[in-house]
């Protein structure tokens, strides 16, 4: 079973959302959004009021600080804090799938009064759904996190303040909570939740949904569905898998490090005392998926058919790999995704998403 066919509506897999990025013109994504196969768009709670890169991404500020221009962050009483649900322009709400997820992060909210009343905005608005995420915490200044949130949202609905249709999601990072990615860390001193622990808490929280960050070392990914599987959670929540399309080795190492946060820096790190597990899983995983990347341009280099440009192969293997990575997370047999979150990022991603969905 391609991917390609499980996209398609009437499948196993219907269920198919579509990132909106706000720092992408929408010219460059309304292709992607008037496809049948995505049948949902998921709004990120990000902080719009920044200036975009020159290529579409939003800026690192660790990066680019000193060339980005940062406006005055929008207050509560203003257009620009309403979530982008609610500040969708006529053409634009027309031409999305009228499935609307709305994240709420909380390192961009201020406080519980505040995340309360963005939900309540987004509700009201048409959200479908709430992803409830913790979002950056070196930007926390409370103990606010995706717990509170979920429990938050669920009081809301439970009293009537948001619509009781709307639904409650969590995310999952399956590569950074995997057994063998705490190992690899080191983290058994510090004690750290076992996956499953880690998502029992948000459905007893009031998630019903899953939404997993993309499966950027599908080994790791695989170890974290079994988990999930062997706990018997599998029948309680509804999974839709990550996928992202990243469109050259620099954008898949930022997925790679929004992924695994500061450990990824370890990767290059040849003076951090390391032991073998580290070693295999961390370095050897990590750096194998980024060497395809360069293997895949060497090729492309010396050993195309006379009938292809370079240009034509590197999107086609692109495109491939997102079709693989969304056909092994709605067809494992360990718990198996009911749809897809594709992310595809940059304008080139998206063209990238329209022919996979094709």
């Amino acid at each position: 079973l391609g991917a390609s066919a499980a996209f398609r509506p009437g499948t196993r897999a219907a269920r198919v959302f579509l990132e909106r990025n706000p720092y992408v013109a929408w010219e460059a994504q309304r292709q992607a959004f008037a496809h049948p196969a995505f049948t949902g768009v998921v709004h990120p709670h990000l902080p719009h009021w920044e200036s975009p890169a020159d290529d579409g991404t939003p800026r690192d500020d660790a990066t680019d600080a000193a060339d980005a221009h940062h406006p005055p962050e929008p207050t509560s009483a203003s257009r620009s804090w309403l979530p982008r649900v609610a500040r969708l322009g006529p053409m634009e709400a027309r031409a999305l799938p009228s499935t609307h997820v709305q994240t709420v992060s909380a390192s961009w909210c201020r406080d519980l009064d505040d995340a309360r009343a963005f939900m309540r905005v987004a509700a009201d608005a048409g959200a479908t759904a709430l992803l409830c995420v913790t979002g950056d915490v070196s930007r926390h200044a409370h103990d606010l996190d995706a717990l509170a949130l979920l429990r938050a949202a669920r009081a809301l609905r439970d009293a009537g303040e948001i619509d009781s249709d709307v639904r409650l999601a969590c995310a999952a990072n399956p590569c950074a909570e995997a057994s063998a990615a705490g190992a690899a860390d080191g983290l058994q001193k510090r004690k750290k939740k076992s996956a499953s622990a880690r998502l029992e808490e948000k459905l007893e929280a009031g998630a019903e949904t899953v939404i997993t960050q993309p499966s950027v070392v599908p080994a790791l990914a695989r170890v974290w569905r079994q988990e999930i599987h062997a706990s018997g959670l599998v029948n309680d929540v509804e999974h839709i898998a990550g996928i992202a399309i990243p469109t050259s080795k620099r954008a898949a190492e930022r997925w790679m490090r929004l992924v695994f946060g500061e450990t990824y820096d370890d990767v290059y790190d040849e003076t951090k005392p390391t032991d073998e597990t580290v070693l295999t899983l961390r370095r050897g995983m990590i750096l194998e998926q980024l060497e395809e990347w360069d293997s895949m341009q060497r090729f492309a280099s010396h050993e195309l058919s006379p009938d292809e440009t370079t240009e034509t192969f590197v999107k086609r293997w692109i495109e491939e790999r997102a079709e693989l990575a969304a056909a092994e997370a709605l067809t494992c047999v360990f718990f198996p995704a009911n749809g897809a979150h594709v992310m595809p990022v940059t304008p080139a991603g998206y063209a990238s998403a329209t022919a996979v969905a094709d």
